[in-house]
C-alpha cells in the first residue's frame, strides 16, 4: 500500500521532532511542506521530503496530500484548521488546540459539518506506556485512587523565545507544559468534580499549581518553565501505586502491588511516529475524529485549562476583542 501523504504547515521544533520520527516509520511520507519563511521549508523539506509550496492553501490541496499536520504557533492552529477543513482534507492539529474550549468547539462542528476528520496531536494517548496505565487504573489493579501528583517543570530557555512569553501567542507554562498533566488527569480519571489553580502571571504563566477534585481524592499538578522540579506522574491506591517518570513521553512504567513490583518498557522507539500511523489509519477508514484522541476529550480539556485561566486571571488578546 503506497505510503500516507502528509502536508506539513510550519517547519519549527515540533516539526522537525516529529518528521525525524515519521520517516522513520513504513506507511507515512512527507509530500508537501509550508512555512512562513520559505527559507526554513527548503531546509526542512531537503532533510525530511516534500514539495515546498509559496501558501498554506497550495501545500494542503497538493499531489498525495492525504492529511494536514498543523504545527504552527498556537494562536495561529485555528485558522489553518478551518483553512484544512474548508478544502475537504483532514487535520493533525498541534496542541494547544486553540485558544480555548469555544474555539475548539466551533472547529469541530465545523469539520463535522464538512464531514473532515479533525483530531489533536495529543501524542502521549497514542501511545502504549499511557494506554497500560490507563488500563491498570480501569481494572483496578491498585484498587481505589487515595491520591495521584504529577509535575511538569522544566527550565525552558524563555527568555529567548518570544513564543513562551507572548500573550498573543498563547505563551506560558499552562499551555505548553501544563496542558500534559491535566489531559493525565483527565485521560485516568475524567472529569474532576472541581478545579483549584494558582500561578504566578506577569502577562504570562511562569507555573502554577492545580489541584483536581474528584470523589474520593485530589490529582495535584505542578507546572513550570522556569525551574526544573520533577517530570512525573504518580498515583497511590489502597492496593498499589502507579509511577510513571516523563509521563507525557513515557517509555516506561511501574506498577508496585501486594505481588511485587514490575516495571514495563514500551516496544517501540517512535512515539511520534506511532501517532501518525494511527491518525493515518483512521483517515484511511474514513473516521471523521480520533478515536484515541475524540473531539470531546479535546474540548473538556480546554475547557480545563480555560477554568485554569480564569482563576490566575489571564486573558489573551485575542478573547479581549
Amino acid at each position: 500500500m503506497e505510503k500516507f501523504g502528509w502536508a506539513y504547515i510550519g517547519c519549527g521544533g515540533i516539526a522537525q521532532g516529529t518528521a525525524s520520527e515519521l520517516i522513520q516509520t513504513e506507511d507515512n511520507q512527507i509530500v508537501a511542506v509550508w512555512n512562513r519563511t520559505q527559507s526554513k521549508a527548503d531546509t526542512f523539506a531537503k532533510k525530511f521530503g516534500g514539495t515546498v509550496y509559496d501558501t498554506a492553501e497550495e501545500a494542503i490541496n497538493a499531489p498525495g496530500v492525504e492529511g494536514v499536520y498543523v504545527n504552527v504557533n498556537g494562536d495561529q492552529h485555528g485558522y489553518y484548521t478551518e483553512l484544512a477543513i474548508k478544502n475537504g482534507k483532514a487535520v493533525l492539529c498541534e496542541k494547544p488546540f486553540t485558544v480555548n474550549a469555544e474555539a475548539s468547539k466551533a472547529l469541530f462542528d465545523y469539520a463535522k459539518k464538512e464531514h473532515v476528520y479533525v483530531s489533536e496531536a495529543m501524542w502521549t494517548w497514542h501511545n502504549e506506556i499511557a494506554l497500560q496505565v490507563k488500563e491498570w487504573i480501569r481494572s483496578g489493579m491498585i484498587g481505589d485512587i487515595v491520591s495521584a501528583d504529577s509535575a511538569f517543570e522544566v527550565a525552558l530557555n524563555y527568555k529567548e523565545n518570544p513564543r513562551l512569553t507572548t500573550p498573543s501567542m498563547l505563551g506560558g507554562a499552562l499551555m505548553d507544559l501544563g496542558v500534559y498533566n491535566l489531559r493525565y488527569s483527565y485521560e485516568l480519571f475524567g472529569l474532576p468534580e472541581s478545579v483549584q489553580c494558582e500561578g504566578e502571571v506577569d502577562e504570562v504563566d511562569y507555573k502554577e499549581r492545580v489541584v483536581f477534585q474528584y470523589p474520593n481524592f485530589e490529582s495535584t499538578m505542578n507546572v513550570s518553565m522556569t525551574e526544573n522540579g520533577g517530570h512525573y506522574f504518580n498515583i497511590k491506591g489502597t492496593k498499589g501505586s502507579i509511577s510513571v517518570p516523563q509521563f507525557h513521553m513515557a517509555k516506561e512504567a511501574t506498577l508496585t502491588t501486594e505481588d511485587g513490583e514490575k516495571t514495563i518498557h514500551a516496544s517501540e522507539e517512535l512515539l511520534y511516529g506511532k501517532q501518525f500511523s494511527n491518525v493515518a489509519k483512521e483517515i484511511r477508514s474514513g473516521k471523521t475524529e480520533g478515536q484515541k484522541v475524540s473531539a470531546q476529550s479535546t474540548i473538556e480539556v480546554m475547557d480545563l485549562l480555560d477554568e485554569c485561566r480564569r482563576q490566575m486571571e489571564l486573558v489573551y488578546p485575542q478573547e479581549k476583542d
